[in-house]
Parts: structure tokens; sequence; C-alpha cells
């Protein structure tokens, strides 16, 4: 009896301990929630506490520690456009078509971080003027390749002309970010537009068939709604993409 008195004594000390443990870990902010997201936090104020730019650039990922002047942005409201870093390419504009997820590049720096709007600007309305346009934001899947939903920012409608802003307010680490929007109704809409030409980011290269082809980003077939918790697979390269619009305000990730 004496015996199982004691092991039980035991096993309420160990659970004991881990309680006290898992307590510690949620008053840390280390469980619940986005457990990767809050790990990449952690790791960037660490790396900021240890004051070693070498050390910190490896726990904040394979970016250069000191931003490019081509990446630096303000928080007061300006517009940054997706597909290009620092030089905006040539006006254009692009026929878009209905039920196809569009995703641009766009290189989230250091700071600022805290998105404010994102937009698209519509050049041609549909006829009889309907339609809806749905933006958002996608984290890299770590190959040059959209993957995991950041911010489904919402609709827009595309009948009018202009400029269609949505509140994104949301933040995130710096690197590699996908701007994306996906059209309800297509007839004859048109929108600003990053094409293959001098000032848009070509990151995906040339095509091995026409070296003269520049690819920009991805589009792939998705049924108008609420956005995927993952960019779809088997998206194609695109040399030419609608255009999103990002603005920042201050605050965001330290």
């Amino acid at each position: 009896m004496v015996q199982e008195d004691s092991a039980l004594a035991g096993k309420v000390a160990a659970m004991d301990r881990r309680i006290k443990d898992l307590e510690r870990l949620l008053t840390l902010g280390l469980v619940g929630g986005d457990v990767e997201a809050t790990l990449q936090q952690h790791t960037i104020l660490l790396g900021r506490l240890i004051g070693d730019d070498t050390l910190g650039n490896v726990l904040m990922g394979p970016f250069p520690s000191a931003s490019s002047a081509q990446t630096l942005r303000r928080d007061d409201g300006a517009f940054y456009q997706s597909g290009s870093i620092g030089v905006y390419p040539l006006a254009s504009t692009l026929g878009v078509s209905q039920d196809i997820l569009y995703a641009t590049p766009f290189y989230m720096p250091a700071t600022p971080n805290f998105m404010d709007e994102i937009a698209i600007e519509v050049s041609t309305i549909n006829v009889g003027g309907a339609g809806n346009a749905r933006l958002g934001i996608y984290e890299d899947a770590g190959g040059i390749y959209p993957g995991k939903l950041i911010k489904d920012a919402g609709t827009t409608i595309t009948g009018l002309l202009g400029d269609h802003k949505l509140t994104v307010n949301e933040s995130t680490p710096r690197g590699l970010k996908w701007l994306v929007v996906v059209f309800d109704v297509a007839v004859e809409l048109r929108t600003t537009a990053v094409t293959q030409n001098a000032g848009s980011w070509a990151m995906l290269g040339s095509l091995a068939s026409n070296l003269n082809s520049l690819m920009i980003g991805f589009q792939a077939s998705f049924g108008y709604a609420a956005l995927p918790e993952m960019f779809p697979a088997g998206g194609s390269k695109q040399g030419s993409l609608p255009i999103l619009y990002l603005s920042f305000k201050p605050g965001g990730w330290s």
C-alpha cells in the first residue's frame, strides 16, 4: 500500500511539473494560435537582442541583414506595386479572366511590414458594369511559389473605373510574399498590369523554349470563392499579370 501511494505521488508530481511547464510556454506565447508565426517572431527578437548581425541574419532567414535600396518602403500610406522592385515598369493593361487566381511577387522589407491596404486598378469595366474581385496575400512556399494564406482581404467591386482598395491590417516577417486576385466576372474587364518589359521583376527566368519570354508570376484555375488556405498546386508561369498595390502603416513585427 505504501509503495502504491509513493508511485501515485510520483505521478502527481510529474504531472504538476508538466502543467507548470505548459503554463510557462503559454505565458511566453510559444503554444496556441499560429505556432510557426510565433516562433518566427521570437527568433527575430532574439537576433536583435544578441546584437550580432551575422547571427541575427541566420535566425531571420536567408535575406540580407540590411535592406536593399530597392526594397525600402514608407509607412505613410504610399502604395507599392507587385511584380517590380524599385523600378516601375512601363504602363500597361491586361484583359483578365474569371475563375483564375493570379499571383505576383512582392518583397516584404524588414520595416515597415504592417500592411495597411491592398488594391487593384480597373482600367476597363465589364459589359453591364457588374463584377467582383477578391484580393489577398500568400507566403512563399520556399521554392519561389505561393504557399500558405496570410490574409484574405475580402472583395471589392470591379464595375467602376479606378482604384479599388481593401483593408489588410496584418503584419508579417520580411521576405518573399505573393499578392493575389481572382475575378468572378471578366467580360472585357481590364486592369493595370505588369508585363514583359523594363522594370518587371522576372524572378522566374525565361522559358527554355523562348529566351525572350520572361516569367513574372503564376496563375492557377480556381472557382471564385474565399481564398484557399494553400495556393493551388500546378500553377503556370506567366509573363503578364494584374498589378496589385500594397500600402503600409506604422507598427508591426519588431
